[in-house]
């Protein structure tokens, strides 16, 4: 992932040089890892840049700030309206990010304001269609998520994802792509920064809202799923019924249908499904399906 050195980004309402969008070394930001962030896709297509679920990821975001305390200086549509600005600015942007950041020095372990700094940057990341995506051997991870109980899943801020982060780490290390992360009752969560779908027969399970993220792709492709004839289970799902499914796949906003090769050790060949709905996931992703004015915003 990368951004133009000479490219601007939106902070609380003007655009600026990149390197003036910055925090101190210690903000609160950054001693206590309360940073909110959103991330969403940009995508080309035959009228121009859409952002992919708009809405719904500004929306998440504004969700996450009042989870986490902040009280932001503006507004959904006025966040909605950055997006477009910060992208129209940044010509060949890919993909966007919305932080939410409490920027100065407090005088104790408590933020000083309750009103974040608010920025967007516009980026270039390495992005996947379903076409192009390759299948991933994963692992399951060593330790299980942290419970909903300590941190609600629907919280996007920095510190939730140090846990995982560490534990893929050591995981690529062992040449894997990504873990798995189980509930502390042993039920499928998620991987670090992906959804897991898991497919048996033409059923397709997913666990509920209240122990994993609910991640806009994730809506995006439950939304495919149904149209292709698939029946689709949210629930809690026994760790045997992954060990055991016909096909795994897991979605991003970098990585909207990416199929699992391995598991623990086990080869997954089967991915007939995973294929069909990538296929409309494409389609959708291009403008040239039912479902591209429900997901694609005009920038």
């Amino acid at each position: 992932m990368s951004s133009a050195d000479d490219g601007v980004i939106w902070v609380d309402g003007v655009l600026v040089p990149h390197q003036e969008a910055t925090v101190h070394v210690l903000s609160h930001a950054v001693q206590r890892g309360s940073t909110v962030f959103d991330v969403l896709r940009v995508q080309e297509t035959s009228g121009g840049p859409s952002a992919v679920g708009l809405r719904e990821h500004v929306a998440r975001f504004d969700r996450s700030m009042d989870l986490m305390g902040m009280e932001p200086a503006v507004g959904v549509a006025e966040l909605e309206d950055a997006v477009a600005q910060t992208v129209q600015a940044n010509p060949g942007t890919n993909l966007v990010k919305l932080v939410a950041a409490w920027h100065t020095k407090p005088a104790s372990t408590l933020p000083d304001t309750v009103v974040p700094q608010l920025s967007v940057a516009a980026l270039t990341a390495d992005m996947t269609m379903p076409s192009t995506a390759q299948p991933v051997r994963a692992c399951s991870a060593a330790g299980p998520k942290m419970p909903p109980e300590v941190l609600p899943p629907s919280l996007k801020v920095a510190a939730a994802y140090t846990y995982g982060i560490r534990q893929k780490m050591a995981a690529k290390a062992e040449g894997f792509d990504e873990i798995i992360l189980r509930l502390p009752t042993g039920e499928l969560a998620e991987a670090v920064s992906q959804s897991l779908f898991v497919v048996r027969g033409e059923d397709i399970l997913v666990p509920p809202l209240d122990v994993v993220l609910d991640g806009i792709t994730r809506r995006m492709v439950l939304d495919v799923a149904g149209l292709v004839g698939c029946k689709l289970l949210v629930r809690g799902i026994d760790w045997d019924e992954v060990e055991t499914a016909d096909e795994l796949f897991l979605c991003s906003t970098t990585n909207p249908v990416l199929p699992l090769g391995e598991l623990d050790g086990r080869k997954l060949a089967e991915r007939a499904v995973t294929s069909r709905i990538g296929e409309v996931v494409e389609q959708l992703l291009g403008g040239d399906h039912e479902l591209s004015s429900r997901w694609l915003t005009p920038l």
